[in-house]
């Protein structure tokens, strides 16, 4: 009677195999009973005001005694022998079911509960999933280890549902588990989500999430307190792998009771391209890079039980020598496990460097047109110890004629010798073969240069590719460095695809054009994804500041218009150079277009603050008064008559630094005063005052005095 009141128990391993002594406590809200040998759940047939009922690891058979039970919002029982579910179908009410490891088959007096988020039906004897087709509330759906051969019936559910596939006839068959070496680091953090980059945040921006799922990490290199640091995970046989490799390489993440998410990252090297999928299975929230694109996250909690296995598979293509991939995962219900993969037969090795060594290209001319000639580069970008290379060139014969071959001074670097092959041309096949260089010294080098120089000759308008193949990178120690060919398009005739809008010059109103469609799904315009990798994003910017002022009919650059400066502003501005520093890869072109951003800054800042002329002058009715600010200040304009009477105060607000020049900046009169009325003929003064903000301690007080004349 004492207990009568109770509204949550909770009974964990104990030598209990009846709940029969808790008939009467009849204001139960939540049961929690694990691993106790109870089979019979009878009792709970009166407890209508229950909302939550967790059973893992007890012998449950028949579950109508919950028929009833419509409160019910949680129902969980893993690890049971419950083959009919049919007691089910009016808890309309529930909102995460859980039925792991039981003998199921038919999933029908599910199909009506349409209120159901997470739905867990893996392990069981399930091969018809088309009754589940209508649960579209769904963010989760288990369905792996079972029996289903067809899961067309779920295509409706895919863009909004995560669905663990894995281990069906109708799935693909995953193969070895990568045990690493991974490089590991773990961050402050409670949960992954859509929008914060952890690595970032934790290390004051100095390394991003695109970064190191682009071209690797180097072990040693920290975020924020904690190292990059090897270890590997166990295959099979642990729920907690990531939890032990924590343990065996000496980290306190797992034991200092912090959240924490836990970043991996490794580099696969693929002998050829292969279409393939990848397969993964993860306690907590996920998310996966491969070469610098997300590729899958799940950000809703997984489900109740352990993983021990995969549990999902999605396509995706390995490209030809080396791949990074990048995982993000948290601790979910505690078990803090994960297991990554790809399908049986798919041909990778671990590589045992943490990072992609990157080559780029640049060519001689920004415009080329028939009969040109110009020079290919081809450039290391911010490799480690190179020691040599080797590649072939493919290119179309129709477009390009190959006229020479020179190699770069980059492994000759430190008075280095080099023992090169200039290959073989052939215009006839369009392929130049055989080339290689190897430097002769005990050590390679490291840094940025110039590999290979390329001259071509056009011989027909037309967008054309470059091909490199058999290209292979080594280091000063004999082994290969993941490395992959870059995607080399050459335009002949057309203009550059940096000049967004064709009119013969890079400008800012280039730079407008791709700001306006970052971040879109579909642009406003297909020529701002510049880089053509299928994303507009901070990396198409960049190549259009690379060549900020070119002009594409001339070698010689041409001048900013201060017409095209009107539609920037600082804070624009200095907003694209903290991202580009952000998301900086070390390569030419980020080097290039941040220092013509600083510079296209630089127009906007003047040296001092000052008050200028109106015009026009004189007027009637309006005017427009321009000012400039060499620091953020709060400014106000005060209109006054020549005996000091205040006619009109334009309070313009805080101001960041800049030119306000033009009629869309400057600050407007339309030669009313405060009531609305016209003001007479005459010559008035306007005065404007500046107080330093918060943002601008040393800004200091402004005030300025000029003289205007409305003439009627």
């Amino acid at each position: 009677s004492e207990l009568i009141n109770l509204k949550i128990l909770n009974v964990y391993s104990n030598p209990i195999e009846s709940v029969t002594p808790i008939t009467g406590l009849s204001n139960l809200e939540h049961i929690t009973l694990i691993g106790d040998g109870i089979s019979d759940i009878s009792p709970l047939a009166g407890f209508i005001k229950l909302r939550h009922f967790l059973s893992w690891g007890n012998p449950i058979a028949d579950l109508s005694p919950l028929a009833g039970l419509t409160q019910l919002e949680f129902l969980d029982i893993c690890g049971s022998e419950a083959s009919d579910i049919s007691p089910l179908a009016k808890l309309t009410g529930l909102k995460e079911l859980y039925l792991v490891q039981n003998r199921i088959s038919d999933v029908s007096p599910l199909s009506g509960l349409t209120s159901l988020t997470r739905l867990s039906l893996g392990e069981n004897n399930i091969s018809n999933v088309s009754p589940l087709a209508g649960l579209t509330n769904l963010k989760w759906l288990g369905l792996h280890r079972n029996s289903i051969s067809d899961f067309s019936p779920l295509a409706v559910l895919l863009e909004t549902t995560t669905i663990s596939r894995a281990f069906n006839p109708g799935a693909p068959t995953g193969g070895p588990k990568i045990e690493g070496p991974w490089l590991w680091v773990t961050v402050p953090g409670e949960r992954l989500d859509d929008n914060t980059d952890l690595l970032a945040e934790a290390s004051a921006g100095t390394i991003t999430e695109q970064q190191v799922a682009t071209d690797g990490v180097i072990q040693g290199k920290s975020v924020g307190k904690n190292l990059w640091t090897h270890g590997k995970i166990a295959p099979s046989g642990s729920d907690k792998n990531i939890a032990l490799m924590l343990d065996e390489i000496g980290s306190e993440a797992n034991t200092d009771n912090t959240n924490r998410i836990i970043y991996g990252s490794v580099i696969l090297d693929s002998p050829d391209e292969q279409d393939t999928n990848l397969f993964f299975g993860c306690g907590g929230r996920v998310k996966i890079w491969l070469n610098g694109e997300l590729i899958y996250q799940s950000l809703v909690w997984r489900s109740r039980g352990q993983v021990w296995d995969y549990l999902n598979f999605l396509p995706v293509t390995l490209t030809q020598g080396a791949n990074v991939l990048l995982v993000a995962i948290d601790k979910g219900a505690g078990w803090w496990s994960a297991f990554f993969g790809f399908e049986e037969g798919s041909e990778y090795t671990v590589s045992t460097v943490s990072t992609k060594a990157r080559v780029g290209y640049a060519l001689s001319r920004s415009a080329i047109h028939v009969d040109d000639t110009f020079t290919l580069d081809l450039n290391a970008e911010e490799v480690t110890n190179l020691a040599g290379w080797q590649f072939d060139i493919a290119f179309d014969p129709t477009t390009l004629e190959a006229v020479e071959v020179n190699e770069g001074d980059f492994l000759k670097a430190e008075d280095g010798t080099t023992f090169f092959q200039g290959g073989t041309i052939d215009n006839t096949t369009g392929k130049i073969t055989g080339l290689s260089a190897a430097r002769i010294s005990e050590s390679g080098v490291s840094g940025t240069g110039t590999l290979l120089s390329v001259t071509f000759m056009a011989k027909a308008d037309g967008e054309t590719q470059v091909i490199l193949e058999n290209f292979e990178l080594g280091a000063i120690s004999g082994d290969a460095l993941p490395s992959a060919p870059p995607e080399i398009i050459i335009t002949v005739g057309g203009l550059p695809p940096w000049d967004v809008n064709q009119d013969g010059r890079v400008s800012v109103l280039d730079l407008i054009l791709v700001a306006k469609d970052l971040g879109a799904d579909t642009p406003t315009n297909l020529r701002t994804d510049v880089n053509r990798d299928g994303t507009i994003n901070i990396q198409d910017l960049i190549l259009v500041a690379q060549h900020l002022g070119e002009s594409t009919d001339a070698a010689a650059p041409s001048a900013i218009a201060i017409n095209d400066l009107d539609l920037l502003d600082p804070a624009m501005i200095q907003a694209w150079i903290t991202q580009a520093q952000i998301e900086d890869d070390g390569s030419i072109a980020f080097r290039q277009g941040i220092a013509n951003l600083e510079r296209l800054l630089a127009l906007f800042i003047p040296e001092e603050t000052a008050l200028l002329h109106n015009y026009p002058n004189p007027f009637n009715p309006e005017t427009w008064i321009p000012y400039q600010l060499a620091e953020p200040a709060e400014v106000t304009l005060t209109i006054h008559s020549v005996n000091g009477t205040v006619v009109r105060t334009l309070a313009l607000g805080q101001q960041p630094a800049g030119i306000y020049q033009t009629r869309t900046r400057a600050a407007y009169w339309d030669g009313k005063n405060e009531v609305g009325e016209s003001v007479a003929s005459g010559i008035y003064f306007y005065t404007l005052s500046t107080e330093s903000t918060r943002d601008s301690v040393t800004a200091g007080d402004f005030n300025a005095t000029r003289k205007m004349l409305i003439r009627k």
